[in-house]
């Protein structure tokens, strides 16, 4: 039987690191499925079967980003009352944040098949990439109550201080995810359909082993025919969970706004940075997967009253946060064309691909601040500040950056800046709002 762990006590950057590695192994092995279905199609079909499937990734990231916004709503609210010792309203949470995934997955779906051909307007995928696409995310997109059920499944554990099964359970459906592309694809020729088909199968043996885990945890206890199930519990999750969510699907859209930009550009261009994307979003694990030890032991601390271990543990989480991100910004940097062809080997998109890389990853400094601090206030409840500065930031400031800069200078070197101009953005307001706000200062996350 798992076990869970309590924040509230015990030696801070520790914890931070214990908490964080599997997480940051997690997230990696994520990123590894993220990109799989990328380099298998670079790899094994075509330059325009990579074209295509780069010009939709942002369309595919409105659902997943509101997921982990829904996930991570019900995760501040288990750690909340399980640092509070509230078994009562800890069990109703847990009920209720296990059904509604399930539910709400299935509704979710419903609505990405019907608002499908929107998106794909607005993402402006030219005629001869269109076809490949449109059947790649409808296949795709079936897999959304699977990828909401699992994001509930991970942030609950990670709220008891258990990020141990995360990790194994991504290393698993990675490589699921990898063995099925290859055979879809280079056995069955089943094109960029096959890479759709191997991800859902994935996210669903994640599904089964995190459920699995779920219904026989230390503290939890589900019993189907015994739910205790509260409309109150699901509005406190939409409370906490939809302002990030909801932050995070329009950033999706901005970027899908800004996408429309890049697909007006060649497949060597649209393929360059796509691959850019999603190597660069490396150097964000780090941050990421420490803001999940901020939030968490936040969240816990705060329910215990502990105020001097929540303002100690944010302070660790950005010291560590920062040189991390800078150890894998350079590292990233340096290995730039190696990483990018491993994608594909054309000169074009390893020279587009790279010039994104060098010229757009500074910005991940700043994106890690933003993570730390916005995670601290999440933590501690305040969920439309955050919302506000990244919308604000990473959609407005980054479509305006791009849309005037492209009239001035039609050049693909507005498009690398705009990406590190929206997390300078993002980093500098969540820091500035921190240390300056009354609010940080009235809930003693800082002094």
């Amino acid at each position: 039987m798992a076990k869970n762990v309590l924040l509230t006590e015990g030696n801070i950057r520790k914890q931070i690191l214990a908490f964080s590695w599997p997480v940051f192994l997690s997230m990696i092995f994520s990123e590894l499925y993220n990109i799989t279905n990328s380099m298998i199609v670079g790899n094994y079909v075509s330059l325009k079967a990579l074209s295509a499937v780069s010009a939709c990734t942002w369309i595919c990231n409105i659902f997943n980003y509101t997921f982990y916004g829904l996930g991570m709503g019900a995760g501040i609210l288990v750690a909340r009352y399980y640092g509070a010792g509230d078994k009562e309203n800890l069990k109703r949470s847990l009920d209720t944040s296990v059904v509604f995934a399930l539910a709400g997955g299935v509704a979710l779906t419903v609505l990405s098949e019907l608002f499908l051909p929107f998106l794909m307007k607005l993402c402006n995928i030219g005629p001869d990439l269109f076809e490949d696409a449109l059947a790649y995310l409808r296949v795709y997109l079936l897999g959304n109550t699977a990828v909401l059920t699992s994001q509930m499944c991970f942030f609950i554990l990670k709220s008891f201080g258990d990020t141990k099964h995360q990790f194994y359970y991504s290393v698993i459906s990675s490589i699921v995810n990898i063995v099925l592309g290859l055979i879809f694809v280079r056995l069955m020729h089943l094109n960029v359909i096959g890479t759709a088909i191997a991800t859902i199968i994935s996210q669903f043996v994640t599904d089964y082993l995190a459920l699995r885990l779920m219904f026989h945890y230390d503290g939890i206890n589900f019993d189907i025919r015994n739910m205790d199930l509260s409309l109150k519990v699901v509005a406190d999750i939409c409370i906490l969970g939809i302002p990030a969510g909801f932050q995070n699907m329009l950033i999706a859209i901005s970027s899908v706004m800004v996408q429309s930009f890049i697909n007006r550009f060649p497949n060597e261009v649209i393929a360059g940075i796509g691959v850019a994307e999603k190597v660069g979003n490396w150097a964000q694990l780090a941050s990421v997967s420490i803001s999940s030890a901020t939030m968490s032991m936040v969240a816990q601390n705060m329910g215990a009253e502990k105020y001097d271990r929540v303002q100690e543990s944010i302070r660790e989480s950005a010291i560590l946060s920062s040189f991390f991100t800078i150890l894998s910004i350079t590292v990233i940097m340096l290995m730039a064309p190696w990483l990018v062809s491993r994608f594909n080997d054309s000169p074009e998109v390893i020279y587009y691909g790279s010039r994104m890389i060098r010229f757009s990853n500074f910005g991940m400094f700043f994106a890690s601040l933003s993570h730390i601090y916005n995670g601290a206030n999440r933590g501690a409840g305040n969920v439309r500040i955050p919302m506000y500065i990244a919308i604000f930031s990473q959609c407005l400031c980054k479509y305006l950056f791009v849309w005037i800069g492209l009239k001035l200078f039609y050049d693909v070197h507005v498009l690398y800046l705009g990406t590190a101009f929206g997390f300078v953005m993002a980093g500098t307001l969540a820091t500035l709002y921190f240390y300056k706000s009354g609010w940080t200062l009235e809930h003693q996350l800082r002094k």
